[in-house]
C-alpha cells in the first residue's frame, strides 16, 4: 500500500500560492542555524550563523489572541495561530503550505472513497490521556455532531470513521476528496483535543476555558479573550526536540502600535503592515521577512441584501474601484492588486478573468441605471473603529465609489460587534450589507469556495450559492489528475466572477514578520492567521543571530 503523499504527490504539489520566503533549517540539539532566511524586499539581507538558543525563553508575540480555544467552535479565523500551539493536527503544512506528517505519519487511498491514516505511536495529551485511533474518532465525531460545533461543513463528506486498530483509522468519504482531505485535517477538524478533558468539561465553553491538546505547549493559567493567552512547554510532548522555546505569550497589539512595541522590546515577533516595513528595515535591532499570501483585502458584501441582491449592482461595484491605485496607496507597492479571489500563480487563477472588470466608473453608472438606480445608490458599511488599516481602506473605497454613483456611509463601531453584525450569529442574522475587511488565508482552493461561496459557508452572510458552483468544487476535490482539477477550479472561479459574488477583491496581503535580531528560525513572512512557531527560537543572552 502506498502513502497518499507519494502516490498523489503531483496533485498535492498544486499549492494555492508558492511562498516567497525560504524555510529555515535548524540544529535542534544545542545550536540553531539560519541558512535560508529571506529578507523583505528592499531590506538588508537576513543575518545567518550558528548560535545557541535558550530553551527556557518566553517569546512575546503580538496578535489578537483568541475568543475561543476550542477547535470546533470558531469565533475568529486568527485563533488558529494560538490553537496550533496547544493542539497538534493530524496533518501539518510546511512553509510552502504542503501537507506533511503530523500526528498522522502517512495516509493512503485504499479504495476509491476510503482513505486510511496511520497514527504516530507513543503520543499523549498534556493531561496524560493516550492519543490513538479512538481519540481521532472521538474528535471527528465531535466536530461533525456536537451542537456547539460550527465547523461541521468542513467534514460534510465524511460518512463514517472506522477504527482499524490502535494506530490506524479510516475515513469513508462521499464524495471522495483525496487531494483536499489531508489539508482539511491540517485545519481545525484535524486539531486533536483530549477526550478525557472534553468529557470532563461538559461543554465547548468550559473546555475552551481550560483546553487540553497534544501540541508543543499547554495553556498556563487563565486566559483573556482578545487580550492575552500564555502557553508553556510541558514534559512528555512527543516532538520536544523541535520545540525550541519555553513558552509564548500572545499579547493583543494593534497594528498601529506593533512597530513601537518591537522597538521597545515589549514584543519579540509581530506581523506588521506594508507601511511599516521600511521603518522596521531601517532599525538594525530588527529583521523582517516577507512572503506572498492569499489573504485578500476586500469590500465584502451580503448579496442577499439590497442593493446587492441585483447582479448588475454587484457588477457595477466591480467596475467602480481602481484596485491598482488602492493597492499602491495602501501597501507602498508591496502587495499584488486583486482581479479575482485567487492570486496569480495559484491553481484557480484564470488569466481570462484578469481584465473582466477594468476600472470604468462610467460603465458602473450605466449598470446602476439598468438596475433601476439612475441617480445612484446608497448603502451602509461598517468597520471596527480601531482597525486603522481597514478604516483607511474604507475611506479610499468610499471616495472612489462616489465617482461611480455609489454613496457608501462608512460607520465605525466597536470591533467586538463588527464580525457578528456582518456574518450573523446563531441567535441573530446579519445586520449590515458591506464591510471593508479581509478574507483570511485559505489553506486550499476548495476551502475558500466552501467558506465564502457555499450557502452553508461560515463566512457567507448571504446564505446563497451560485448554481453549479458546488458541483464544480466537489468534482475538483475528487479529481486525481492535476490538470483536470485545475480546470474545474478555474471554472468555479469564473462562475464567482460572473456573479460578482461576495464583494470586490482589492489586493492580496503580503505577510511581513518583523522580529528582534535575537529571534531565529522564522520560516516565512506571515499574517495574523498563518504564523509558524515550529523551529522558532530566542538566542542565549538575546544576542543577535549571526
Amino acid at each position: 500500500m502506498r502513502s497518499l503523499h507519494r502516490t498523489l504527490a503531483p496533485l498535492l504539489a498544486l499549492s494555492l500560492l508558492p511562498l516567497a520566503a525560504c524555510s529555515t533549517s535548524s540544529d535542534t540539539d544545542s545550536d540553531t542555524t539560519d541558512d535560508n532566511a529571506t529578507a523583505a524586499p528592499g531590506c538588508p539581507p537576513a543575518t545567518s550563523g550558528t548560535v545557541a538558543h535558550d530553551p527556557t525563553a518566553i517569546l512575546k508575540y503580538g496578535s489578537v489572541p483568541a475568543s475561543s480555544l476550542d477547535p470546533i467552535r470558531m469565533v475568529e479565523a486568527n485563533e488558529i495561530t494560538v490553537l496550533q500551539t496547544i493542539f497538534d493536527p493530524l496533518v501539518k503544512l510546511d512553509a510552502n503550505d504542503q501537507p506533511i506528517p503530523g500526528l498522522a505519519t502517512e495516509w493512503s487511498v485504499v479504495e476509491d472513497n476510503v482513505m486510511e491514516f496511520k497514527l504516530r505511536d507513543g503520543v499523549v495529551f498534556s493531561d496524560g490521556t493516550p492519543f490513538d485511533a479512538e481519540a481521532v474518532r472521538f474528535n471527528i465525531d465531535r466536530a461533525m455532531n456536537d451542537e456547539e460545533s460550527n465547523i461541521k461543513g468542513d467534514l460534510a463528506n465524511v460518512q463514517a470513521v472506522e477504527v482499524v486498530d490502535d494506530l490506524t483509522v479510516r475515513f469513508e468519504l462521499d464524495p471522495p476528496n483525496p487531494a483536499a482531505f489531508p489539508i482539511v485535517l491540517s485545519d481545525r477538524p484535524g486539531l486533536m483535543a483530549s477526550p478525557t478533558a472534553v468529557q470532563a468539561a461538559g461543554s465547548s465553553t468550559a473546555f475552551s476555558d481550560a483546553p487540553v491538546g497534544a501540541g508543543p505547549y499547554a495553556v498556563d493559567g487563565p486566559w483573556y479573550a482578545r487580550e492575552k493567552v500564555s502557553v508553556r512547554a510541558w514534559d512528555g510532548y512527543w516532538n520536544a526536540q523541535e520545540r525550541l522555546l519555553g513558552g509564548i505569550d500572545f499579547i493583543e497589539t494593534s497594528t498601529d502600535a506593533s512597530l513601537g512595541a518591537l522597538q521597545a522590546g515589549d514584543l519579540d515577533v509581530q506581523y506588521i503592515e506594508d507601511d511599516k516595513v521600511a521603518a522596521a528595515c531601517a532599525d538594525d535591532r530588527l529583521r523582517v521577512m516577507s512572503s506572498s499570501t492569499n489573504e485578500v483585502r476586500a469590500l465584502l458584501i451580503n448579496q442577499a441584501m439590497e442593493p446587492f441582491d441585483d447582479v448588475r449592482v454587484r457588477q457595477a461595484l466591480q467596475y467602480a474601484l481602481n484596485r491598482e491605485a488602492i493597492t499602491e496607496a495602501l501597501t507602498d507597492g508591496r502587495s499584488e492588486a486583486a482581479t479575482q479571489w485567487f492570486p496569480e500563480g495559484s491553481v484557480p487563477y484564470s488569466p481570462e478573468l484578469a481584465d473582466a472588470y477594468p476600472y470604468d466608473p462610467d460603465r458602473a453608472r450605466e449598470l446602476l441605471a439598468e438596475a433601476g438606480y439612475p441617480d445612484g445608490v446608497t448603502f451602509t458599511a461598517e468597520i471596527g473603529g480601531t482597525f486603522t488599516a481597514y478604516v483607511r481602506m474604507g475611506e479610499l473605497v468610499q471616495a472612489q465609489l462616489e465617482q461611480a454613483g455609489f454613496t457608501m456611509d462608512l460607520q465605525l463601531i466597536d470591533p467586538a460587534q463588527m464580525l457578528a453584525r456582518l456574518y450573523g450569529t446563531a441567535d441573530s442574522p446579519p445586520q449590515i450589507a458591506a464591510a471593508p475587511l479581509a478574507m483570511a488565508p485559505a489553506r486550499s482552493p476548495s476551502s475558500r469556495f466552501r467558506e465564502r461561496f457555499f450557502e452553508d459557508g461560515r463566512y457567507n452572510p448571504s446564505g446563497e450559492t451560485i448554481p453549479g458552483l458546488r458541483d464544480l468544487v466537489v468534482q475538483a476535490d475528487a479529481a486525481v489528475d492535476p490538470d483536470e482539477r485545475a480546470d474545474l477550479l478555474r471554472q468555479a472561479a469564473t462562475l464567482v466572477s460572473e456573479e460578482a459574488a461576495a464583494g470586490v477583491p482589492l489586493f492580496f496581503v503580503a505577510g511581513h514578520t518583523a522580529m528582534g535580531a535575537h529571534v531565529g528560525g522564522v520560516q516565512r513572512g506571515s499574517t495574523r492567521s498563518n504564523m509558524i512557531f515550529d523551529g522558532l527560537y530566542i538566542t542565549e543572552g538575546r544576542v543577535p543571530v549571526g
